[in-house]
């Protein structure tokens, strides 16, 4: 069986392995390259098609952990190609005006002090449509899945094909809260700066047309949240994304804090695995 859908994903090291507690950054916000790796090997065991983006020195370790299975491994230096907008997110993220606004617990979270880490966050709908672009999706799905989303062994609920017939007119989201309800830019603006976290990051579900679409708006997104001296990870770009555009978007229920259910609630095409997402659905509130 082949899944209809490629599995697009990046890492890059940003430092993340230093950022311990004794040193003054929040509790359990350390993930050294090591672990990172091993939530992949996870991921990678399914047998979907791959994109992965990374850096030049991580490529044959990506390549052995997904040990002949498809994929294309993409070596980009994003401190080089991104030089511009790090240089941009970091000025906002010192600039007092900004960070005046936020609660001072809010301040130990990275997307409000590393401009790595939002940056990198918010290139996810950029690698999707350049592996697009470079004709390297041969299926009509592409999912973006974080490269550390397995963060547990059963998260895949030992698949080895992931494949379910989601909408191709719609990009899909996933959210861990319902009633989602933006009724103007500066409620955008507020869920980031509250973070109030609805839709999830770490997937994302479209056919290859509206990945398209999805990727201009993102874009569109980030420059009018910049132009407005605010910065965010990709969470509250997407509830600015659904504000503009709520007609391109499903937002699927995981359940309420149910970051990693992914392929509990969406697994196959079978009428069974349709049924046992909808119990899933009904019982969550």
């Amino acid at each position: 069986m082949k899944s209809s859908t490629t599995i697009i994903t990046a890492y890059f090291d940003i430092g993340r392995g230093d950022w311990t507690a004794n040193k003054g950054f929040r509790e359990k916000l350390a993930r050294s390259v090591d672990v990172y790796f091993s939530y992949f090997e996870r991921l990678a065991a399914l047998e979907n098609e791959m994109i992965i983006f990374t850096s030049p020195d991580l490529k044959s370790r990506v390549e052995a952990i997904r040990n002949g299975k498809p994929t294309t491994v993409i070596v980009i230096d994003i401190k080089k190609k991104f030089r511009y907008i790090r240089s941009r997110i970091e000025k906002i993220q010192k600039d007092e005006s900004f960070t005046n606004r936020l609660e001072p617990r809010q301040l130990k979270n990275p997307e409000y002090w590393s401009p790595e880490y939002v940056l990198v966050c918010n290139l996810k709908a950029y690698f999707v449509n350049k592996a697009i672009n470079m004709g390297l999706v041969k299926t009509p799905l592409v999912a973006w899945i974080d490269f550390g989303y397995c963060r547990k062994p059963n998260v895949t609920r030992g698949l080895k094909i992931w494949d379910f017939p989601f909408d191709e007119n719609k990009m899909h989201l996933f959210t861990i809260k319902k009633g989602l309800t933006v009724t103007s830019q500066q409620q955008a603006f507020d869920f980031m700066i509250g973070n109030h976290v609805y839709i999830i990051g770490g997937a994302i579900v479209g056919s290859q047309h509206k990945w398209k679409e999805f990727y201009k708006l993102v874009l569109e997104s980030q420059k009018i949240t910049l132009n407005n001296n605010i910065v965010d990870d990709d969470q509250g770009i997407f509830v600015m994304c659904y504000y503009k555009r709520s007609d391109l978007f499903n937002l699927n229920y995981l359940g309420r804090g149910k970051w990693f259910d992914l392929f509990r609630c969406f697994r196959s095409n079978t009428f069974g695995a349709k049924m046992q997402a909808l119990r899933i659905f009904l019982s969550r509130k």
